[in-house]
């Protein structure tokens, strides 16, 4: 046995005892407040419902000690721990420890405990007659979430229950470093993802994990409600509690489009990304509940509905973690977990899940009242829970398609994804967009049990829409015209979304007199028509300001840089490159911070005549790793934008050395002769230009000094085009290879300016290639390729998801002051 040196062994052993009482106390709460529910309140009741508080807390205090535990290992760089050296370093800086605790499977599912944790004592405090019921649900989930982190192995294969975040690295990874006692002496943590050190990544993970676990309350309250026959009572609770999960989960994906938008690179808040996805689907469904739930609670319709839509949502939670964590979404999502040897688990929790709710609803489904008498087409619960199942098909069909790396899993079938995913989605969620828009306009003119549409209802119901829909079109022609947008399917969009603004507005303001603390689901509707608009004109209107053409005689320099967008721009340092639309760019200047390079964009926009009308500076950045031989190897890309209050410009600088592997520059010698086999029309670069194969020319030449023809000679001359990168000069040459006497001989072009020598080295018949060589001599340019995309509109996207959710926040408040009737 080696004693090794300086490792913290306590701190280990206290963590893996918190987890395994952790554990232990879930169960023990499950089963006492299980006990509890439908005995009679006395002294028996009363005994389990301690025990089960008393058990409950002791769990939660347990994770909150875990998490405590992990926080300062972290933040000790205690390297003996696998978690700590997998996602810190010692270049780390302390404000990203938080992101480095959820990166990694096991702190996420930690945070989601912790919110579950806190989320069970409010309840315990305000649930009332319904604590024993939603806590013995919210227990049992619980002991899942603990079963995948146990840390266990069995068997005498050594089967691992759950993986612990208290693992130690030499138990994990087998190396002979580990013989060696003072290993810690040699190593230092990986550190985290370059993508996830942006501050959005501290604050987004937390909320979007409140989000997950909030949706199981009113899941807990659906099933009390099925436990305890009360089939309207529960939904009181549930609703409030529903309405702060919508807002909550949606407030979480909001967070994710702005980081998404602010710190990666490929220039927009949403793609349609299968764990983009994952968020969404649930939520949909969630927000389809809360309508079916007022429609329940006003008039007695839609309380299967209402059962429904909380516990899937809650399932589709569950469904959404094993999608995003048991690895099966590797080749189909860039920011999904990768595979940790869970998905048993996983499947098994998703299987229990199911079984449980969903049974439970069926077995109660009969005593569940239902009007006898169906909703009529003229009142509003009709087309509120119309309006519910377009949500529920918009969940479903972006589930299917999220879904194919798991049905050919199962099936053992290759269906391919679509390859363009968001083509795919917005050919589908465009009409749902649109649908979803009419109802929530017209549907607030409309009364709850009502019968018939006729008499001054009739007229003012008609009068109304009409007026809006006609302003609607007036709107859309006003706003959509000067857009140069043609494609009607937008045109359709922005009328819908102007069409649920007006209506909801003028519901808002006539029916509602003003009152805002009342105004909770106008409020929503109007941030989701400003939310489509935005859409519209952030998507259909964006544009990259550079040249096409240019950009494209970029991509093999650039390698796989960015290749949702290849508008690209070389600007060198110190000069002024001239983009489309009046504006123009110049790199002024860079610095290093820490691990961070640094670039000064320099933005002038002029008009027809020439005067400056706007000037801007952005400082975009690039994260790299120092490399013992001292270059740096490029790691990740952090844009800058511009705001203003109709547009954005994104800005991203990448350098030059970002485009090379340092360790294979370093093996290349400038002094010798790189071979190329083209076609004609094919492009290779250079430090500096970039060249292309135009044509080839088989007459004799006569133009050459260092040739002279003789019979019997077969000479073949190839045409070329030398584009500098920074000055977009064009230098056309000809270089001659010939045969004679069976004996091949070329004549190099030497561009002692450009620092280039260009030879025709061969042809080869079997390929069809020509060979060239060529050699540069100059040295490496400073310069940043910059990316510039315009996004108009786009701050309607970001008013919109705000009032949607500030909406929701409302409506909460408003049903916790209205007396409840249980």
């Amino acid at each position: 046995m080696i004693e090794y040196i300086g490792e913290h062994l306590w701190i280990g052993q206290l963590g893996q005892f918190l987890i395994f009482l952790a554990f232990g106390m879930a169960i023990l709460a499950t089963v006492s407040f299980g006990i509890g529910v439908n005995k009679e309140e006395g002294e028996y009741k009363a005994n389990w419902r301690k025990i089960g508080r008393t058990a409950f807390v002791i769990h939660g205090i347990s994770i909150i000690s875990v998490i405590g535990l992990i926080f300062y290992m972290m933040i000790s760089k205690y390297y003996e721990y696998e978690y700590v050296w997998a996602h810190v370093s010692n270049d780390l800086p302390f404000r990203y420890v938080f992101s480095a605790f959820w990166e990694g499977q096991e702190g996420s599912f930690l945070l989601w405990m912790f919110w579950n944790a806190i989320l069970g004592f409010v309840l315990i405090k305000t649930s009332k007659k319904w604590e024993m019921p939603v806590m013995a649900t919210f227990s049992f989930v619980q002991v899942f979430f603990v079963f995948f982190i146990l840390g266990l192995y069995i068997g005498p294969d050594d089967m691992r229950i759950g993986a612990s975040p208290f693992q130690l690295l030499r138990n994990v990874h087998f190396a002979p470093i580990f013989n060696t006692p003072n290993y810690l002496e040699q190593i230092e943590g990986t550190g985290l993802n370059p993508l996830l050190q942006n501050y959005w990544m501290t604050i987004h993970p937390p909320t979007l994990f409140l989000g997950f676990a909030s949706t199981l309350v009113p899941c807990a309250f659906a099933i009390g409600g099925l436990w305890k026959k009360e089939h309207r009572a529960w939904m009181v609770p549930a609703l409030k509690w529903g309405l702060f999960s919508a807002a909550i989960l949606g407030t979480g994906i909001f967070m994710g489009g702005v980081w998404a938008y602010e710190a990666l690179s490929f220039g927009g808040y949403w793609a349609w990304d299968p764990v983009e996805n994952a968020s969404l689907v649930p939520w949909i469904i969630l927000v389809a509940g809360i309508h079916t739930t007022l429609v329940a609670r006003a008039t007695g319709y839609s309380i299967k509905s209402s059962y429904i839509f909380y516990i899937l949502t809650f399932f589709m939670i569950v469904y959404s973690t094993f999608l995003t964590r048991s690895g099966i979404l590797g080749e189909t999502s860039v920011h999904a977990f990768t595979e940790m040897g869970l998905e048993w688990q996983m499947v098994i929790f998703l299987f229990v899940i199911g079984f449980v709710s969903i049974g439970f609803y069926a077995y109660r489904a009969k005593g569940i009242p239902a009007p006898q008498k169906e909703e009529s087409v003229y009142s509003k619960e009709f087309w509120m829970f119309v309006g519910s199942l377009v949500m529920l098909f918009s969940a479903g069909l972006i589930t299917a398609t999220t879904s194919i790396p798991v049905w050919n899993a199962i099936t053992g079938m290759s269906i391919a994804p679509p390859e363009d995913v968001v083509a795919h989605h917005n050919n589908f969620q465009l009409w749902i967009g649109v649908l979803v828009a009419i109802l929530s306009g017209f549907s607030q003119f409309l009364l709850y049990k009502k019968e018939a549409m006729g008499g001054e209802y009739r007229q003012k119901f008609a009068t109304t829409t009409l007026v809006c829909f006609g302003l609607s079109i007036a709107g859309m022609f006003a706003i959509m015209l000067p857009s140069g947008i043609m494609a009607w399917q937008y045109w359709l969009l922005v009328s819908t979304g102007i069409f649920t603004i007006l209506t909801n507005g003028l519901h808002m303001a006539k029916a509602l007199s003003g009152r805002i603390k009342v105004s909770s689901s106008a409020i929503s509707h109007i941030g989701f028509g400003l939310m489509l608009i935005g859409v519209v004109f952030s998507g259909a209107l964006k544009y990259a300001l550079s040249d096409p053409f240019a950009s494209s005689q970029l991509d093999g320099l650039l390698g796989g840089l960015n290749k949702q967008t290849n508008k690209n721009v070389l600007v060198p340092l110190g000069q002024t490159v001239e983009l489309t639309d009046g504006f123009s760019v110049k790199y002024t200047k860079k610095w290093i911070e820490g691990n961070a390079e640094n670039f000064e964009l320099s933005f002038l926009r002029k008009d027809s005549t020439g005067q400056i009308i706007d000037r801007f500076i952005t400082q975009p950045n690039v994260l790299f790793d120092s490399l013992p031989n001292g270059t740096r190897k490029f790691s990740a890309a952090n844009p800058d934008t511009k705001h203003y209050l109709h547009r954005d410009v994104f800005t991203l600088a990448v350098p030059n050395w970002a485009f090379v592997d340092p360790a294979e520059e370093a093996k290349k010698d400038t002094s010798t002769w790189q071979a190329k086999h083209l076609s004609i029309g094919d492009t290779f670069y250079t430090s500096r230009n970039y060249i292309i194969y135009t044509a080839n020319d088989n007459t004799i030449p006569t133009d050459s000094e260092k040739y002279t023809y003789e019979q019997g000679d077969i000479p073949l001359s190839a045409k070329l085009e030398i584009h500098s990168i920074s000055t977009n000069e064009v230098v056309p040459i000809k270089t001659l290879y010939y045969i004679r006497n069976r004996q091949q001989f070329n004549v190099p072009v030497e561009l002692p300016k450009l620092g280039l020598s260009v030879r025709l080295l061969s042809v080869v018949p079997e390929t069809g290639k020509t060979v060239f060589q060529v050699k540069d001599t100059t040295p490496k340019s400073d310069y940043v390729v910059v990316q510039a995309i315009i996004f108009p509109g786009i701050n309607l996207v970001w008013v919109g998801c705000i009032m949607m959710m500030l909406g929701l926040l409302l409506g909460m408040f408003q049903k916790r002051r209205m007396k409840e009737k249980e």
